[in-house]
């Protein structure tokens, strides 16, 4: 108790000194919180739009379907499958799905689409592509013969709403296939994959489309977060399990986590630096408080201090400067991360360069407390690792010479 008296003491006397080393470990700590919380809310929109874009938590297919797209590759004893799914407590919502690759096309201009049956009720449960509707209007079960697509497709083959397009491509029987559709709506998601590639339809149509029947390629599982995909696929033991293919929605967009794992290395290399600019901040201090203090510290020596007590006493300076910091540091950062996460920050200049990447062109911060935890651990580990060396010289000081140092 002595001891941390005297170093609250010790740091009292030079205040300007300690404050500023309080503001470098504040400062420095709450610009990682804040680079934490852009790289976090970042990585989250980018996993949420992906899955309620398109993927859903879970889709489950006939094995090879998803790399052929085959109209033949179908799902087997889908009945079965549908009921097992629905009696999952951990489902929120179910959307069947026929896909196949397609021909789109005007008088004028045509273009290669991946084209998607989808039930409009079903699908809202799944997926919020509704809510991107930005002319026209969404499907509509008795719209057989409407299709809404994105802008950048409507673009390309100069489409607006109420135009008529020919959709073609091989039916099940291996015959080529095709129907005229008038344009119900034009979506924007963002997404470039889907807002120039994808174009929709009703279930029943692309179905009569393909020659299937009642069949279907994709269900699609929503379920109440995506923390509980694993639990979900534990319990969905289907028979005959080699003839299906359970794809979770990092499966089908791998390049997501791969952004994530890259982004949160960048973020942990400028947390090493921004350690060692914090280190060499709290080691100036330190070496500048014991070369001012030598008789003092000789004098304390000479009258029975031992050399770890006073090891000891600049540790607990150390220390104490660093947790005032850490307050500091983890309220700023938290109060930067709330309010951005709240109000965004928008860079609608780069909507383009995000499409690729299913990015938003608003980012809203939050950090993950791990994040938080393993830097202010790494923070005091650094600088009290640090803190060592001059504690270590002041504790090896001889009393006499320190006492006539000059």
């Amino acid at each position: 108790m002595f001891l941390l008296k005297l170093a609250l003491l010790n740091i009292g006397r030079n205040p300007r000194r300690s404050l500023i080393t309080i503001l470098a470990v504040g400062v420095g700590l709450a610009a990682l919180i804040f680079l934490w919380g852009f790289s976090d809310g970042t990585n989250e929109q980018m996993r949420e739009n992906v899955i309620r874009l398109f993927t859903g938590h879970v889709q489950i297919h006939a094995t090879g379907f998803n790399k052929s797209l085959a109209p033949e590759n179908v799902i087997p004893e889908r009945p079965e499958v549908l009921k097992k799914i629905r009696a999952n407590p951990l489902v929120t919502g179910i959307s069947e799905r026929v896909k196949c690759e397609a021909l789109i096309g005007t008088t004028e201009n045509s273009r290669g689409i991946l084209l998607m049956g989808i039930d409009p009720e079903q699908e809202s449960e799944v997926t919020e592509l509704g809510k991107y509707i930005r002319e026209g209007e969404f499907l509509k079960p008795e719209g057989s013969r409407d299709i809404i697509l994105g802008h950048l497709l409507a673009e390309k083959i100069n489409l607006s709403i109420g135009d008529k397009v020919v959709i073609m491509t091989q039916a099940m029987d291996g015959t080529l296939a095709g129907y005229a559709y008038r344009v119900r709506g034009i979506f924007h998601t963002g997404s470039h994959q889907l807002d120039e590639l994808t174009a929709y339809i009703t279930l029943p149509s692309a179905q009569d489309l393909l020659g299937i029947g009642e069949d279907t390629h994709e269900i699609v599982v929503r379920l109440k977060t995506r923390h509980v995909i694993g639990e979900f696929l534990k319990n969905m033991n289907l028979p005959e399990q080699d003839r299906y293919e359970i794809l979770t929605w990092s499966d089908i967009v791998p390049e997501v986590e791969q952004w994530a794992t890259w982004a949160e290395a960048i973020i942990r290399t400028i947390l090493l630096a921004v350690m060692v600019v914090i280190g060499v901040s709290i080691m100036n201090t330190v070496l500048m408080s014991v070369y001012e203090r030598t008789r003092e510290f000789g004098v304390m020596l000479a009258v029975g201090t031992s050399p770890s007590q006073v090891i000891l006493l600049i540790l607990l300076e150390t220390l104490i400067l660093e947790l005032f910091g850490i307050l500091l540091g983890l309220a700023a950062g938290y109060l930067v991360v709330g309010y951005f996460g709240s109000a965004g920050i928008a860079f609608p200049e780069l909507e383009k360069a995000f499409s690729r990447s299913y990015m938003s062109t608003v980012t809203y911060t939050q950090v993950q407390g791990r994040h938080v935890f393993n830097s202010v651990i790494t923070l005091i580990l650094m600088t009290t690792g640090i803190g060592l060396y001059p504690a270590w010289k002041a504790g090896r000081m001889e009393p006499v010479k320190a006492i006539y140092h000059s």
